[in-house]
């Protein structure tokens, strides 16, 4: 998933490449960029299947924060995958398996 995490103050500072060419919707992450995340976190671990794997795309200094949000909502091995400039860029993450009897 690649959901707008753009703090709201920070768009009119983009480059022009990205602030003129893309719809304000698709950047626009609200007041700290993470608005979208609030709402992803627990709607992706309702329909994941047991087991299944999550995968999104963060700004570089949000790692802290989503990996809060989806341990919060119930997910498990949360971590952050860096970028080649060896910035926080993905938050991965499990919907936990169905328990086994013992």
């Amino acid at each position: 998933s690649n959901p707008p995490y753009i703090a709201s103050h920070i768009i009119e500072t983009l480059e022009p490449e990205v602030r003129d060419h893309e719809p304000r919707l698709a950047l626009d992450g609200g007041p700290d960029g993470l608005n979208a995340y609030r709402e992803l976190a627990p709607e992706i671990l309702r329909v994941l299947k047991p087991g299944g794997m999550f995968a999104v795309e963060i700004g570089y200094d949000q790692s802290a924060d989503v990996e809060a949000l989806f341990r919060a909502a119930g997910a498990s091995n949360v971590r952050t995958i860096k970028d080649l400039s060896t910035h926080g860029r993905v938050v991965t993450g499990v919907k936990n398996p169905l328990e086994t009897p013992a």
